[in-house]
């Protein structure tokens, strides 16, 4: 009998554990017969949970069962998405109205939801910021580095908000969101950065220490392990860029024809690559590529090849610029934010390094008026 009553128990707590549902209930104002769906974000992309045809009133309400570890959810209403995060049973109010339905909306229930809509309101004000510099970058070629310095203060800004908000509480649904915000596909925080990778360890540590069978906290620990073995498998490939006879590490970007050029195939092919990084919508930009094609004429025949990394904001204005350059000119699209010009550790404008076919880097060059000099040393 005891037995049979211990069984029961269980098999009690076990129903209960299974109906554990949360709740996102409210309206949408001005939004009949528009289709509000609930969509799960468990999977990296939207997976549809539930949906209702909204009537003149526009009151909703979906119930579902409540994840095993924090996760994220959205309300999408005509392409529009609010983004929310649910870790228990907890009871969600949202309203809005369909016209500004992403931006101009309540929910309330959950102090993560709250912190995580100061996050959404901060990445798309940095956005914005970073996107109108980025055009004032492309119609004031006389005040590129001003705008650009500028560009990196505001995410400078923006980074120590974040972080201050990730150290309340690194465990949190926020903290986790905060890691993966983008600015035009490419993330703010970035785990090649050492300083940001700082930010992305602290939640991943607290992530594993809580959630160690979440899903998200493997994701975390394999992102944070990737970057740190790629840089120190880069410090072994280049302990010290600026030393002599160093290997290279290979670039692979797109021509102003679309096509893939890699660095690595170019010194193949040469017997010496000059590595350059620069902007042509600055105003030493002319003056340096009459000095890049004097020496091409010089030393191409003989072996030379230039491979010229854009880091231009503007792609149109770069492909104006360089469309009668006789080298490869290729064009970074994360501009200020690099990896490659991070990897060479690229401090200034411009800044170019002689590779040799056989002995890799052999000399890094910050001043136009010793790069003959190191070139001509190679034949």
């Amino acid at each position: 009998m005891r037995k049979w009553i211990f069984l029961c128990v269980i098999a009690v707590a076990v129903t209960s554990c299974d109906n554990r549902r949360f709740t996102i209930e409210g309206n949408v104002a001005d939004a009949e017969g528009e289709v509000l769906y609930l969509e799960s974000l468990a999977a990296g992309q939207p997976s549809m949970l539930d949906s209702v045809k909204l009537d003149n009133k526009g009151t909703f309400k979906f119930k579902q069962k409540a994840p095993q570890y924090p996760e994220f959810y959205q309300l999408r209403l005509n392409g529009a998405v609010v983004h929310f995060a649910i870790d228990s049973t907890e009871t969600l109010k949202f309203t809005a109205n369909a016209t500004d339905f992403s931006h101009d909306y309540e929910l309330t229930g959950s102090d993560e939801c709250i912190k995580m809509r100061i996050v959404s309101e901060e990445s798309a004000r940095l956005k914005n910021r970073i996107n109108e510099l980025n055009r004032a970058m492309a119609s004031n070629s006389g005040q590129v580095e001003e705008l650009r310095t500028q560009a990196i203060e505001n995410l400078a800004e923006y980074k120590k908000k974040m972080l201050d908000l990730v150290l309340e509480n690194p465990s949190s649904a926020a903290a986790y969101y905060v890691v993966f915000q983008e600015i035009n596909g490419a993330k703010i925080f970035d785990p090649y950065d050492a300083g940001d990778r700082r930010l992305i360890a602290a939640v991943a540590t607290s992530f594993n220490a809580i959630y160690p069978e979440s899903p998200r906290s493997k994701q975390l620990n394999d992102m944070t392990l990737a970057a740190i073995a790629a840089e120190r498998a880069t410090r072994q490939e280049l302990p010290q860029i600026e030393a002599e006879t160093t290997s290279f590490l290979n670039i692979e970007l797109y021509d102003l024809r679309g096509r893939k050029q890699s660095l690595s195939d170019l010194v193949a092919a040469n017997k010496v690559v000059l590595l350059d990084f620069t902007a042509y919508q600055t105003d030493y930009s002319p003056s340096y590529n009459m000095k890049l094609a004097e020496l091409y004429k010089k030393y191409h025949a003989k072996g030379l090849e230039i491979y010229q990394v854009s880091l231009d904001a503007d792609e149109q204005a770069w492909k104006v610029a360089a469309d009668n350059l006789p080298w490869v000119c290729v064009r970074d699209p994360q501009s200020v934010y690099s990896p490659n010009a991070s990897m060479y550790n690229v401090t200034q404008l411009p800044t170019c390094f002689v590779v040799d076919k056989n002995d890799g880097i052999v000399k890094r060059i910050e001043k136009a008026d010793g790069i003959e000099q190191a070139v001509q040393a190679r034949f």
